[in-house]
């Protein structure tokens, strides 16, 4: 029984990935100005195994394909959603993430001038 779980559950990360992890370019990841790079910074780099970095004190995840997210299997096939696992441990990646999660969460459908316009 456990051997046919696994089975599935191979599967299913396999589908999940594909569908809700690949990356394509689309106008968005070249908007601002940004028209030789994606601005998600794909793809990714090909890691063959997952390491600490000591100078940059950060730890690198291993990546197979540089156009997927890097993604956990149980989340992805449980919640099937998109999501992107970083290991966030300090410094300039956490402060990024801070104000990437800032922003997000506090988007607003008016812009700032239309904002400032109404004070």
């Amino acid at each position: 029984v456990l051997n046919s779980w696994e089975a599935a559950f191979a599967t299913e990360v396999k589908r999940c990935g594909e569908v809700l992890q690949r990356h394509t370019c689309r106008a968005v990841c070249h908007k601002y100005g940004n028209d030789s790079r994606c601005r998600f910074l794909f793809p990714h780099e090909i890691v063959e195994t997952s390491y600490f970095d000591s100078e940059t004190n950060s730890v690198v995840l291993m990546c197979r394909d540089g156009n997927v997210n890097y993604f956990n299997p149980y989340l992805l096939v449980f919640c099937r959603h998109n999501h992107d696992i970083k290991c966030i441990l300090s410094g300039k990646g956490a402060k990024a993430a801070m104000f990437y999660i800032s922003d997000y969460i506090t988007k607003m459908d008016l812009k700032t001038y239309e904002v400032l316009s109404l004070l």
